[in-house]
């Protein structure tokens, strides 16, 4: 792959190790770096020094073997501070299968079932209506045919959108009346004033048009976001406190969560945009939304990770729902979340499965390199991206930190990762 020529940056080398969630032992010998991972760094550090990234960690691994743990770039590029090994991402849409599997645990619990109405625990979706005709001030709408249900929140097929998916009447109507959470992703300066609170967010959800009727075609959307909202009120625990005490804890995600405090500051990136001209400061950590204690606890796009932490959390699912001997979700409710159920259109260039908060790999989107077949996955707006696949007990990992393009990195990603796991 081709990249620009820019300036060059220094990059940590590959590490390669053996043993579980990504850590590499103290004190074992370091192996020689297979060709595919020199190949891998090789790529990414061409990415950084030609300004589509400014870093990246990949961790690629197979029955809890670390295959590749490759770290180039920096967190920091213009004050030339290196990406330590241990930063902390804005995981943005990562985080939605997070949510999800916390969904499919209150399922097990028998706390909720998938074909509950939404509105069961969110009275503010009764009598919620769908767009039919007309602009964003002269709408016509009709009555929804059916309630939303869990299962439809699970797959984007709610007929909720996001403010910045399209510009329909419905997509200017959340833009017009605050229909959003505060975040850098896809925010215009005209927009209305963001909802304050996740109960703020679900009642303007709940006044606003649907896009689409309720079960019929996938939708990406804040349907996730309203998972994290059921969450809350079946388990009478706010959301970050579910989290850290179900999967947090219990995998040892000792640097996941909704905040970072001063102690965490230092080794949370930087935040780029990408442009013609390469990258350029969206956010600085210091002023993140991400400091603010108050704000909206979104689980479908506002927790922050490290590579490592988020690799426990992959390599459970692709051992069917255990991590070292701890079970945290049935092998079947993983399963099913794999299943593929919707299509996927509209967003990217394939036109993929989809299943309780996963994209679901094909050949086509292989041969594409967005995804290798038979494999769930998701990404998120600063291009984190992850994949699992269950029946080789592998997963692949990339963290990285920029809005827009992030060049070839996921592609380049995935062939190594598929070369290195094998059949």
């Amino acid at each position: 792959m081709k990249w620009r020529r820019g300036w060059v940056a220094l990059a940590a080398p590959v590490l390669l190790s053996g043993g579980c969630a990504g850590l590499t032992v103290a004190g074992a010998p370091r192996q020689i770096p297979a060709p595919q991972a020199s190949q891998l760094r090789t790529e990414l550090q061409a990415a950084v020094d030609a300004r589509a990234i400014p870093g990246a960690i990949v961790i690629i691994a197979r029955n809890g073997k670390v295959l590749a743990d490759v770290t180039v770039g920096w967190l920091d590029v213009e004050k030339r501070v290196p990406l330590p090994r241990d930063a902390i991402f804005r995981l943005y849409s990562m985080s939605k299968p997070i949510t999800s599997v916390a969904i499919m645990m209150l399922v097990e619990r028998g706390k909720l079932r998938l074909d509950d109405p939404a509105e069961k625990y969110l009275p503010e979706f009764r009598n919620m209506r769908v767009y039919v005709s007309g602009g964003v001030d002269d709408m016509v709408t009709e009555p929804v045919r059916r309630p939303i249900t869990i299962a439809d929140l699970l797959t984007h097929s709610s007929g909720i959108t996001y403010h910045f998916t399209g510009n329909t009447p419905v997509h200017q109507f959340y833009r017009k009346y605050g229909v959003m959470r505060d975040t850098p992703v896809g925010r215009m300066p005209t927009d209305g004033t963001p909802a304050h609170s996740l109960d703020e967010l679900v009642a303007r959800i709940g006044k606003a048009p649907l896009l689409l009727q309720p079960g019929t075609q996938f939708a990406y959307s804040y349907s996730t976001t309203m998972l994290g909202a059921i969450i809350e009120r079946v388990s009478g625990q706010r959301l970050d406190r579910f989290l850290e005490a179900n999967l947090f804890r219990p995998l040892g995600m000792k640097h996941s969560g909704f905040f970072i405090d001063d102690s965490q500051l230092p080794k949370f990136t930087v935040l780029y945009q990408s442009g013609k001209d390469g990258i350029t400061v969206n956010e600085q950590p210091a002023k993140s939304d991400y400091r603010d204690r108050n704000r909206l606890l979104d689980g479908g796009g506002a927790i922050a990770a490290t590579a490592d932490d988020y690799l426990r959390f992959a390599e459970m699912l692709a051992n069917g729902g255990t991590l070292h001997g701890r079970r945290i979700l049935s092998e079947a409710s993983v399963d099913a979340m794999f299943t593929p159920r919707v299509k996927m259109a509209g967003l990217g260039p394939q036109a993929m499965m989809f299943g309780y908060g996963f994209s679901i790999g094909d050949e086509a989107s292989a041969a594409s390199g967005m995804q290798p077949a038979g494999t769930a996955s998701w990404s998120g707006s600063g291009n984190t991206y992850f994949f699992v696949d269950r029946r080789r007990k592998a997963v692949a990992l990339l963290m990285t930190h920029v809005l827009g393009s992030a060049g070839a990195a996921r592609v380049d990603v995935n062939r190594a990762a598929m070369q290195l796991i094998g059949n």
